[in-house]
């Protein structure tokens, strides 16, 4: 789907309003100022366009000049209103639960107090200062600016790919300069650029209500003000010309941000679109070349971490991988997934369902084709939020009905009590906090699941539960790698057994039991 054109109307009148306000006071200044009472509300004509005021001014230069000022003072207000903003949205997001609060109770009542009515307090201060108007209107609408990027930059903080990231070992400086500033940088640009024409109204309104610039100066509030006497002489053209060239300008201004809005919604629907393309190329693939193949080599510095290990895991079945602590088993599995440091030198090929790229992360099928279980459900799942809260998510994320229901059917196939759902992560125990995590990753239906030691300190019973909740994902065709330290796990459940040692692969071999439940 082609991207969409720029909107031609309001970015042409962008244009010419641009192109009046520098050019008309720039070749005629000395028209903005100068009195001339032998020409006082002269209709409009070829001497003067818009006519002329109460003191004989040309009214055609003035509105280019007031346009000038206007726009000058709202890009002024509508940057420091987006900083503001800006600062507040991150404070609140990294700033802890009691800060969070404290800017969000403050947010509430800011917008409680009329804005007009809290900018004239404070021009009432400073009168007549061009800084005082440009710090009365941000201090009254960075709020909105704020709001829209606190809840975008929480709802990013919390998506799988960050805490993926976060669990990784990814500093939180790594985190905002990869994932979340990307992710608000379009938010920042529209709310930007919706504030112009606000601060343009804003601007006017004040300077309409004598608390603006000084009555000798140019603005398109003050040329409003001025229209009110000159109304009542019948002089409509003191009106009517500022007033067009004030909605003209805050309608095209808004209708670029509103476009640019439409145009991301469009460019989204277009990804979708992509992915669901993609989803059915693997799915007709996949009968043809079921399962992956990873081959991976990592070294840091002249040390060899991993020689060169590859690994194929058919879809259907259940692959182990084994050794000792320290062989590189792990290493493998976040090599695959696209989740090692920079700082390590990796050499990676993932083919799943015959789709092939370096890593499942730069091949954009992490929690999609492809999901990493970590073995710690006390890293990976989010301990601010309810598990309802974090599954309905997932669900949305993968365009699935997230409705209570639909939620509880899907959290007791893994085994768990439906009012588990209203708990946080630390409020589970270990079985129940490692099935969670299971089913938190399975909602995708991945074609590839690697897991890192899914049965690790846990009991029987759990153990067993696991077994069968890994056993039902590969009777639906996923193809899954598991690395354990449980022999038994393995030969029970696994079709084959690869063993690493020192970064090298040593054996791989079929397992010697046939497959069943687990003692």
């Amino acid at each position: 789907m082609r991207r969409l054109r720029p909107s031609i109307l309001p970015a042409a009148i962008c244009a010419v309003l641009m192109l009046y306000a520098l050019l008309v006071p720039m070749l005629n200044s000395h028209a903005i100022y100068a009195v001339d009472l032998t020409a006082v509300y002269k209709h409009p004509g070829t001497g003067h366009l818009f006519g002329t005021d109460q003191l004989g001014r040309d009214v055609w230069t003035r509105t280019a000049a007031a346009l000038r000022v206007s726009l000058l003072m709202a890009l002024g207000s509508a940057t420091l209103a987006t900083i503001l903003g800006i600062i507040a949205a991150t404070v609140a997001v990294t700033g802890g639960k009691l800060i969070d609060g404290i800017i969000s109770r403050s947010i509430d009542g800011l917008n409680a107090i009329p804005h007009l009515l809290l900018s004239v307090v404070i021009l009432a201060l400073w009168p007549g200062q061009i800084w005082a108007i440009v710090l009365s209107i941000a201090l009254t609408h960075w709020t909105q600016v704020a709001r829209v990027l606190r809840s975008k930059l929480l709802a990013e903080r919390e998506s799988g790919y960050v805490q993926l990231t976060a669990a990784s070992g990814a500093s939180t400086i790594a985190i905002w300069r990869t994932h979340l500033i990307p992710a608000v940088l379009p938010q920042i640009a529209i709310a930007f650029a919706l504030q112009v024409p606000h601060a343009m109204w804003h601007e006017s309104a004040l300077s309409f209500l004598g608390v603006g610039l000084p009555p000798q100066a140019a603005s398109l509030g003050l040329l409003l003000e001025d229209a009110r006497s000159g109304i009542l002489a019948g002089s409509w053209w003191l009106l009517l010309f500022p007033s067009v060239v004030l909605i003209l300008a805050c309608w095209a201004v808004a209708g670029l941000a509103q476009h640019e809005e439409k145009a991301r919604t469009t460019r989204r629907s277009a990804r979708r679109h992509r992915k669901n393309a993609r989803t059915q190329a693997s799915q007709t693939a996949r009968e043809s070349h079921t399962g992956f193949t990873a081959r991976v080599a990592v070294s840091a510095g002249a040390e060899v971490l991993i020689d060169r290990v590859e690994i194929n895991a058919a879809g259907g079945s259940i692959t182990a991988l084994m050794g000792p602590s320290g062989a590189g088993k792990t290493l493998f599995l976040r090599a695959i997934a696209g989740l090692l440091p920079a700082t390590l030198d990796t050499s990676t090929a993932l083919t799943i369902n015959g789709q092939t790229c370096v890593n499942a992360r730069s091949g954009q099928m992490l929690g999609k084709e492809l999901v990493f279980i970590p073995g710690s459900a006390a890293t990976a799942l989010n301990p601010v939020r309810t598990l309802r809260k974090a599954l309905a998510r997932a669900f949305r994320e993968h365009a699935r009905d997230a409705s209570a229901q639909n939620l509880e059917d899907y959290w007791q196939i893994f085994g768990l009590d439906s009012h588990l759902l209203d708990h946080y992560p630390h409020q589970l125990s270990g079985g129940q906090a490692q099935r969670a995590l299971l089913a938190l990753g399975l909602v995708s239906s991945p074609a590839c699941i690697v897991l890192d030691e899914p049965t690790s300190a846990l009991d029987q019973d759990t153990r067993k539960v696991i077994a069968n909740i890994l056993r039902r994902a590969a009777n639906d065709g996923a193809a899954i790698l598991m690395v354990t330290h449980d022999t038994e796990l393995a030969e029970h459940l696994a079709t084959v057994i690869y063993t690493m040692d020192n970064g090298q692969l040593v054996s791989s071999r079929p397992s010697v039991q046939e497959q069943g439940s687990i003692a």
